[in-house]
């Protein structure tokens, strides 16, 4: 336990550290790469206390300012005779792989700009460029949101990356943010206790990284009675599950606050959670549409793909581009009478458009539906979910170490999801060794191989 004085020196040393980093370290930071980072944090806090009014109409000027721009200096989209966003053409993964050169700003030389690329996990990999400001408006934002955890800019951070290799400004960042960088995917037992006995030793941490691999930490942190002094959980890069959030409330405290944030590697970051259960989508620098297979926008509070404008890339102006997402915004008279911020509010991520089983009766199936029946299922430690054709599903199994799973159990699975879909799904069961994550090295739960539309 600590004691009076020793919490006394360190709220004194955190306070004193944090007017260092950023009254002196972040400006200089700022002042020698040519980055306005500052800048765009107190930005996005005047965002914040802006009203619904005020945000609609800077959204409306942002979305004409973006539409004059793109049919004036972007060949792709010059000389369109157009006066709305909606008619403008879905922009597709393949089409901004294909047609890049086109989509790029002639204002602006390709070799100046920060080449950006997707994880590649719908099996197209595509290419966004943006100028080195607009990097720092990203960073800013996603800073931003993080603080909407508790987590102040100097606090002690655990974050779970891709990037193992940490250039030297990296690892700078990594010294003055007091950032403990550990690889996301493919920690093993040990390395989790590891992890957990590092961030043990400090005092008031924040975890940031995939929801999978927090999870697998605080399994971790319950089965080895490590708990570490953690205040706040930043999500980000694939689901937040119910049954992720429930394993880090146990870990690491009922009362901790868990941020779920939606963006894409695409250089987009949409939507955060807060105070609500629903998203609050950053319409300064997103625009966000939902609509049917053929392009229709669908109501409010229904399903549907998700096309993003983004209204802050000038250099690579991004129009209603299909992410591959599903998604449902909420109704305007379901909206809460109090809530903490004026953004519009997205209901539900409802996953990418491979997220989801089909049956020859119309009924579909996200892959909550299948967590929320396997979940209770403790000797199963991962599966996946393959569909080849409309009338059969396999599901691949890997079980906890030393554990078996009977007959009756997958029976007992297969009858509650057979009464999801009335009967009409072919269900096998795979024991497997193993199940290998996409190419990006996020886990998989559904893996659709039916061709879209």
């Amino acid at each position: 336990m600590f004691s009076i004085n020793t919490i006394c020196l360190v709220i004194t040393y955190m306070a004193f550290y944090r007017f260092f980093l950023n009254k002196i370290i972040l400006p200089v930071g700022d002042a020698l790469v040519g980055g306005n980072y500052l800048k765009y944090i107190k930005h996005w806090k005047t965002f914040d206390k802006a009203s619904e009014a005020a945000l609609k109409t800077l959204e409306k000027e942002k979305l004409q300012i973006l539409i004059n721009y793109a049919t004036t200096h972007v060949p792709y989209y010059r000389n369109l005779k157009i006066s709305e966003i909606s008619e403008f053409p879905i922009l597709t993964k393949s089409i901004l792989r294909e047609r890049v050169s086109d989509l790029l700003s002639e204002e602006y030389d390709v070799s100046k700009l920060d080449k950006h690329h997707s994880s590649g996990s719908t099996g197209v990999q595509s290419f966004t460029y943006m100028t080195h400001d607009h990097k720092f408006f990203l960073r800013a934002l996603q800073t931003h949101w993080w603080t909407w955890s508790g987590y102040q800019i100097g606090d002690p951070l655990l974050q779970f990356g891709i990037s193992q290799n940490r250039s030297f400004v990296k690892r700078l960042k990594d010294i003055f943010y007091r950032c403990t960088y550990v690889k996301a995917f493919g920690l093993s037992e040990l390395e989790l206790k590891e992890t957990l006995q590092k961030i043990a030793t400090k005092k008031a941490i924040y975890i940031a990284g995939y929801p999978s691999v927090i999870n697998e930490l605080a399994k971790a942190s319950t089965t080895n009675n490590i708990s570490p002094d953690v205040k706040g959980v930043i999500c980000f890069g694939d689901k937040l599950f119910n049954h992720y959030k429930e394993n880090i409330h146990l870990a690491f405290g009922k009362n901790i606050r868990i941020i779920d944030t939606y963006g894409c590697a695409e250089g987009l970051l949409m939507a955060c959670k807060y105070d609500l259960d629903y998203y609050y989508i950053m319409s300064p620098h997103v625009y966000l549409e939902i609509v049917d297979d053929y392009g229709s926008p669908v109501p409010d509070g229904q399903m549907g793909h998700v096309l993003v404008t983004c209204l802050t890339n000038y250099a690579m102006p991004i129009i209603r581009y299909k992410l591959g997402d599903l998604a449902i915004k909420l109704p305007k008279e379901q909206y809460p009478n109090t809530r903490l911020l004026n953004y519009p509010l997205l209901q539900k991520v409802v996953g990418r458009e491979t997220d989801i089983v089909k049956t020859t009766k119309g009924i579909t199936l996200n892959v909550h539906s299948f967590t929320g029946v396997l979940e209770y299922y403790q000797n199963i430690k991962q599966y996946k979910i393959i569909q080849n054709n409309l009338e059969s599903i396999e599901i691949e199994y890997l079980l906890e170490p030393n554990l078996t799973l009977n007959d009756s159990v997958l029976l007992e699975i297969k009858s509650k999801l057979n009464t999801l879909t009335n009967n009409c799904l072919d269900i096998t069961f795979k024991l497997v060794k193993e199940i290998k994550p996409t190419k990006s090295g996020k886990p998989q739960i559904i893996e659709s191989n039916l061709k879209l539309k």
